[in-house]
């Protein structure tokens, strides 16, 4: 039989993309194929149920030395074969991917992977930066976004969006004198209550912080352990050995904050003298003594060498700062000056790095449980940051073989997890490929050309391209726009693969005043429907139709001043599903936002005609602004007109035509009126256009009259269509349609066309 097995061999990039389905983790190993959203498959690479990755170096992170021309078996999302490439079989099913050059590893394991900088939570970002990096778990060992990044990891595990498992952890924990933001230890009850809380929701680690006391911390370990959660902690009131003889499973930092070695130390207050990092021998019996008891009392050590290296040098890489917001990016240069103008009295001495990498080393070689994170933060980004780890682990002294086992193998045992953490038969396939020799050159831990998650393979340079420029900003803090990065004067695609789809007709769109509810258009064979999504806890929800109807067309959704009504146009006719000739204004409205929609109300006379209307836009009093069928005799099919109708008495008044700077004997409609009523933006189709409908903008004079009407130009406008105007309640951002698809751009263009 002639074998069908399809070859690809890697030269710099994988280029393969299949569709497919992709794959649930599980803790006991069974396979579960899942759907994936279209906005996760736009950065898959491949994806195939059966795949054999050959002629690859294997480091497989059990700390045993390298395997080379290897093969590795994959299905459906488990490693069902390994061996030298010249014995084992490829089945004529499997699709094989010629690895000849790379060296692949196990998925890293970040156990102090937060979803957040000190500034800002990272919710959109991070998670694509860590698997882009070939962090396939994380376990983000203290969060201020506990709700968030519970309802992220869940979005993460249907297949809604890209990311590395999460392992979540809870709110931090400190001593009565501790940061106020986090649960300070008051009252053991509140103590107690608060564990069974979060633990009730989903969370599988706690973290306790500098100030909490070894009285404290006795309870919160002893409650922590009667509900199955792990505690780690960044230590200072506490000792690691009074740690250790509490319970604790982890302890984060190392060297730094090991505080048994401090001098003049008051028991169970965190002491401010740390003149024991510059003083003290790693090498001594005492150190190696209290390193000794955590390993006898099976207390794991943290490794965050690169946020450590990011404080001592303060030297970015181009990579980082090209994924850091502007406003952290500003902050990483003004470090940068702060350091170099106090010299050696800089605050993180670089002895301290290289003490911590020497502690590591020791408490690793002494038989010790050593795990990695990055901690990120300043500089320091996600998964980057685990990378740059495994570069200090080498320059330490680690052989490549024990520092990707610090990164993935004993994160997985900490984790009391069997199914990762190793490139072993019977495995989940998170494996990350690199283009290169990693033993020989420490830097190819960077150069990541795929990264399987449970057999999916990512596209590591899709994930990193998301994040450019927009790690830490106010939209990736709240994912407010679907946490993308905000456009500057030159229009984008909005939401790709989740709004704006490819093969897919989007138009109109209508945003709360909070960024939570989005409302849009979407042609469906000719019926058009809208749909909606709303934010809640850091994840957007699939988005789904407003109405249900195979056959009544609605359109053009826009939310009230007071956002209690949504209007829109319908041929819907009073009598419910029936289709009538004609297009009306409509409305459906609730009390507040937890409420539900009412049914449809027709928004009748003297609006609706009997002939068309299209699309209500309002000013801040209520006025109402919209388009109509051109009502005078003999006037074309395709003439419509721009109305404006006062709100009085709770009631619209009879419509009064705008003046001709706005409207000819063609088409004018799709109006979008500013909430002050200084301008407005509205769809024309005139003979000096530039395609099939533009976008014109006209501003009121100091008299109140409306000035001629400019065509928006060729920033915005195409030969296509463009259309459905609509600009965010803070004024900021214009939203509209071209070519099928939702656009958006900062308001500032807007000044390109006052006089």
């Amino acid at each position: 039989m002639n074998r069908i097995t399809k070859t690809i061999i890697l030269t710099f990039t994988i280029l393969v993309s299949l569709q497919g389905c992709g794959q649930k983790q599980a803790t006991d190993i069974q396979s579960t194929r899942i759907d994936i959203s279209d906005y996760s498959q736009s950065f898959i690479s491949f994806d195939s149920p059966n795949i054999a990755l050959s002629n690859v170096k294997i480091i497989d992170g059990t700390g045993n030395p390298s395997e080379t021309s290897q093969t590795v078996l994959i299905e459906n999302g488990l490693i069902v074969g390994i061996g030298d490439a010249n014995d084992i079989q490829i089945a004529d099913d499997f699709f094989e991917l010629n690895l000849s050059g790379r060296t692949i590893i196990p998925g890293i394991i970040g156990m102090h992977n937060h979803m957040r900088i000190p500034e800002s939570a990272m919710l959109s970002t991070s998670p694509k930066l860590y698997l882009a990096s070939g962090v396939t778990t994380i376990q983000t060992c203290g969060t201020g976004n506990p709700f968030e990044e519970l309802a992220i990891a869940k979005s993460i595990d249907r297949g809604e969006q890209p990311g590395p498992e999460i392992i979540n952890s809870g709110p931090y924990f400190t001593g009565p004198e501790g940061k106020s933001n986090f649960i300070r230890f008051t009252n053991e009850k509140m103590v107690r209550d608060t564990i069974r809380y979060w633990a009730s929701k989903g969370v599988q680690w706690l973290k306790v912080y500098r100030n909490t006391r070894p009285q404290d911390l006795k309870v919160i370990v002893d409650e922590a352990h009667r509900n199955n959660l792990k505690v780690t902690g960044h230590l200072c009131a506490t000792t690691f050995t009074e740690a250790a003889e509490i319970g604790i499973d982890a302890i984060e930092h190392g060297f730094i904050h090991s505080y048994d070695h401090g001098t003049e130390r008051e028991a169970g207050v965190c002491s401010k003298n740390n003149d024991f990092r510059t003083n003290l021998d790693i090498d001594s019996d005492t150190v190696k003594d209290v390193q000794q008891n955590l390993i006898n009392n099976g207390v794991a050590l943290g490794s965050t060498l690169a946020i450590f290296e990011a404080q001592a040098n303060v030297m970015a890489d181009a990579r980082d700062l090209e994924v850091m917001a502007p406003i952290h990016k500003e902050a990483y240069h003004q470090r940068k000056l702060r350091k170099k103008e106090q010299g050696n009295d800089w605050y993180f001495k670089p002895e301290w790095l290289v003490k911590s990498m020497a502690y590591e080393l020791q408490f690793f070689r002494q038989g010790g449980l050593l795990v990695a994170g990055l901690d990120p933060g300043l500089h320091n980004m996600p998964g980057f940051g685990d990378q740059k780890n495994y570069e200090l682990f080498i320059e330490a002294g680690f052989k490549p073989e024990e520092a990707l086992q610090v990164m993935t193998s004993n994160g997985a045992k900490l984790l009391s997890r069997t199914d990762i953490g190793t490139i072993e038969k019977g495995k989940l396939a998170n494996i990350v490929v690199l283009n290169g020799d990693l033993e020989r050159n420490p830097k190819v831990i960077r150069e990541v050309e795929i990264v399987f998650k449970n057999g999916i393979g990512f596209d590591p340079n899709k994930l990193i391209e998301s994040a450019k420029g927009n790690v830490g900003s106010e939209t990736d803090n709240t994912m407010v726009y679907f946490g993308q990065k905000t456009p500057s004067n030159e229009p984008e695609l909005f939401a790709p693969n989740i709004i704006s789809k490819p093969n897919r007709h989007e138009f109109g769109c209508t945003i709360s005043g909070d960024g939570n509810e989005f409302y849009f258009g979407v042609d469906n064979n000719g019926v058009t429907e809208i749909h909606y999504t709303n934010l809640l806890a850091g994840v957007w929800f699939p988005s789904s139709k407003l109405f249900d109807s195979a056959s009544v067309s609605y359109n053009d959704p826009m939310l009230s001043p007071d956002e209690k009504r949504l209007y829109f146009i319908s041929n819907r006719s009073l009598n419910e599903d029936i289709t009538k000739d004609d297009m009306d204004i409509w409305y459906v409205e609730r009390e507040n936002k937890q409420s539900n929609w009412s049914e449809p109300i027709n928004l009748g006379l003297p609006i609706n005609s009997l002939l068309n209307e299209y699309y209500a836009s309002f000013t801040n009093d209520g006025t109402l602004y919209f388009a109509s069928q051109d009502k005078t005799l003999n006037a074309p099919n395709y003439a419509y007109d721009i109305y404006r109708s006062k709100y009085v008495n709770g009631k619209f008044v009879k419509p009064e035509l705008l003046s001709e700077s706005i409207n000819t004997n063609r088409y004018e409609a799709d109006v979008f009126i500013a909430p002050d009523e200084s301008y407005i933006i509205f769809c024309s189709i005139r003979k000096i256009g530039k395609g099939q409908g533009d976008l014109y903008i006209s501003f009121k004079d100091k008299d109140g009259k409306w000035g001629d009407a400019v065509n928006m130009g060729s920033t915005i406008n195409t030969e296509k269509h463009e259309l459905c105007p609509f600009v965010t309640k803070d004024g900021k951002y214009l939203f509209y349609t071209s070519n099928n698809d939702i656009y958006w751009v900062s308001t500032e263009i807007l000044n390109n066309y006052r006089e």
